[in-house]
């Protein structure tokens, strides 16, 4: 009898994924969780995956979420720190915004007596720089929603994956020199900073489902998502090899973000690395059956998509 899998958030990036992954194996049921099952994302969504189930869940509405886990064998849990709500809840002060989201999520999974869940969560900045940079809210608050499930362990089971940096981001933070025309990529960290890079629409589902696969072996430790550690132009070379556009890294001072919580994450991944330096799991996802995103892949499937590349009015 197939698994019933519950995916929260399933309309966004790594929910799709997870979806995606998943739904292609044909061996799960799944039931799409989204705030609004009636909105044009959710009617899309089914009209790509005609035979999943779509549930109205609202990790702000505790309320919803007992119903929506009802009958599943997994839940896979995202929260989204910069949510509209969530960060309105921050700046009035509520800093636990995202965990209590995160705890009701784990709390409705134990009312409905769910199994397991995967939850994807990061290290927590604050214990990685050992108290140097303990601002980074949307590491600290997943983090401690990962330790809020770890200590319901003998209620659930709880397993966990971390999302590398998103290759998206050097899409959203990218804009055309007004100079020469080059495109530019811009991040405050040095150029030859290695991160771990994920192209979250694609690799962050078989790792949930490598997890699945191998419910004893990942039980309460933590699966990384990502191909391997890149420098940041090796995104820029990739993408001009592809693109045939020229392109340029361009290093930003930390104070142009004008935000305390980003210059700490930036700051922190640059000393102390998004997955604490860890590189075991480079040799371990090579065991997958799924090919990882390299960045020269990555751009052959976006390709450029920024002001020139827009249609002529």
């Amino acid at each position: 009898m197939s698994k019933l899998i519950s995916i929260i958030g399933a309309t966004g990036l790594q929910g799709g994924s997870v979806l995606k992954t998943l739904y292609g194996t044909g061996q799960y049921k799944i039931r799409a969780l989204t705030r609004n099952p009636a909105g044009d994302a959710a009617k899309k969504l089914q009209a790509t995956y005609p035979n999943i189930e779509l549930a109205a869940a609202d990790l702000d509405a505790p309320e919803t979420l007992q119903k929506a886990f009802a009958g599943s064998d997994v839940v896979f849990g995202v929260t989204q720190f910069f949510q509209k709500d969530v960060l309105e809840r921050i700046h009035q002060g509520d800093l636990d915004a995202e965990f209590n989201q995160g705890k009701a999520m784990v709390d409705a999974a134990i009312a409905a007596k769910v199994p397991a869940m995967v939850y994807s969560s990061l290290d927590s900045m604050k214990q990685v720089s050992r108290g140097k940079y303990p601002g980074v809210l949307h590491f600290e608050g997943k983090h401690k929603i990962e330790e809020y499930l770890a200590s319901k362990m003998d209620k659930i089971r709880g397993y966990f994956v971390y999302a590398g940096f998103y290759m998206n981001n050097y899409v959203d933070f990218a804009r055309l020199s007004p100079e020469d025309g080059a495109v530019e990529f811009s991040f405050p960290i040095k150029p030859t900073a290695k991160l771990p890079l994920v192209d979250t629409a694609n690799d962050i589902g078989p790792v949930v489902e490598y997890i699945l696969d191998r419910p004893e072996e990942c039980l309460g430790t933590v699966c990384e998502a990502s191909s391997g550690y890149y420098e940041a132009q090796d995104m820029v070379k990739a993408f001009t090899e592809v693109t045939g556009k020229p392109a340029r890294y361009v290093q930003i001072p930390y104070e142009y973000l004008g935000n305390e919580e980003l210059e700490q994450m930036f700051r922190g991944i640059e000393e102390f690395g998004l997955f604490n330096g860890r590189t075991d799991f480079i040799e371990r996802n090579k065991t997958m059956k799924h090919k990882f995103t390299t960045p020269v892949e990555f751009w052959q499937r976006n390709g450029w998509t920024g002001p020139e590349a827009q249609p002529q009015k």
